[in-house]
């Protein structure tokens, strides 16, 4: 039985999370941000339209629910959970805790891979500067930059887009798939799709959806 834990989208994720993601690079530095977030802004039940899951199971996923979309990506760490709560998110492959240090290094990564700049000289002022990292190596941090770099995020996005629907070309309910523009394409849907319907396409321990052709 698959476990879902539940946050409220707190305003930095939010407006991250309503501007396309034009990137792998945008999607990684949501991803990063979100599991910061996670510490600090644990979803009330009442608040059931604007949030983001995390969906723990045999293919593990992070939803972000929105009023007009839904967007999914596969976590890419693994998560242990007591009591419905996040009590632990690591590496499998390192063993190395994914911890507010870490992920802070992520960011600063991430967020510099767009400009000049060399991996070398950025590792060396991590490990060696003055907030080093402790409990991790020069050889695990680059186990961990090279996986969430080319790891498959699976993105899937259902939209509701009254502003841009142009009959069949481009239908108010539509499904996107690939993050890429070069690979995207759209397909159709015939009524407004929620979260348990969306979830439930992505969730390979339940039955398949079907395309009719």
């Amino acid at each position: 039985m698959g476990k879902e834990i539940s946050y409220n989208m707190g305003k930095g994720i939010l407006e991250k999370a309503s501007q396309p993601l034009r990137s792998r690079q945008d999607a990684i530095l949501l991803l990063l941000y979100t599991i910061r977030m996670f510490e600090v802004d644990e979803l009330s039940p009442e608040n059931t339209n604007i949030k983001v899951v995390i969906s723990i199971n045999k293919m593990n996923r992070i939803f972000y629910i929105l009023e007009d979309k839904i967007f999914s990506i596969q976590f890419p760490f693994h998560i242990e959970v007591q009591a419905n709560k996040i009590v632990r998110i690591y590496d499998a492959k390192t063993g190395v805790d994914v911890d507010s240090m870490l992920i802070s290094t992520l960011i600063r990564i991430f967020e510099k891979k767009e400009t000049a700049f060399s991996f070398d000289s950025l590792f060396e002022e991590i490990m060696y500067g003055e907030n080093y990292l402790q409990n991790i190596g020069e050889g695990q941090l680059w186990e961990i930059v090279k996986f969430i770099s080319t790891y498959d995020l699976g993105y899937l996005r259902y939209d509701y887009d009254e502003k841009n629907q142009k009959g069949l070309l481009h239908p108010i309910n539509h499904l996107d798939i690939c993050l890429d523009t070069a690979a995207t394409f759209k397909i159709g849907l015939e009524k407004v799709l929620n979260y348990e319907m969306f979830k439930d396409i992505l969730d390979i321990t339940t039955n398949c959806s079907f395309l009719k052709v």
